[in-house]
């Protein structure tokens, strides 16, 4: 089967929260590479290389580096069924809408927020249209121009 990689979060323990283009989301546990290929040591060794995991162009895997990466073919095959802990496109949407608020009533366009954020325009367009998940440090960046930050809130 023929899948993408949509989102991907790092748990404790060296496990991969994965989700892909067919709605579904996998774990998947890394220790059994980290013990298996030096490269996958890395994860251990290299402060801060673990959670720097991207997902590929196209969503055809998971890179960490040049010398680190992962199919989404095996990552499909290999990962464990789980339930999302809540519904994250509820409040992806959510996130977008209000980033989009903030823009208009800063009466920005895409195209000057890209001036004062120093984020390319057609990645902005992407992330208000929802096709691309930005990394958390490239939203920071354009919330900043805005006079926004993100905060961590209790879900009720």
């Amino acid at each position: 089967m023929f899948v993408k990689i949509t989102s991907v979060a790092t748990l404790p323990g060296y496990i991969l929260l994965i989700g892909f283009s067919t709605g579904e989301y996998k774990e998947f546990d890394l220790k059994p590479l980290i013990k298996k290929y030096a490269p996958f040591k890395s994860l251990k060794e290299v402060e801060g290389l673990y959670e720097q995991v991207k997902i590929d162009v196209g969503g055809y895997g998971l890179v960490w580096n040049d010398d680190l990466d992962i199919a989404a073919d095996g990552l499909y095959e290999k990962g464990t069924v789980c339930v999302p802990p809540r519904d994250m496109s509820a409040f992806r949407e959510k996130l977008i809408g209000e980033f989009i608020k903030a823009r208009k009533a800063a009466h920005l366009s895409q195209k000057q927020l890209e001036i004062v954020s120093g984020i390319p325009q057609p990645c902005i367009a992407r992330t208000e249209r929802g096709t691309t998940d930005p990394q958390l440090s490239t939203f920071l960046k354009m919330l900043e121009p805005l006079g926004l930050t993100l905060s961590i809130t209790n879900i009720k």
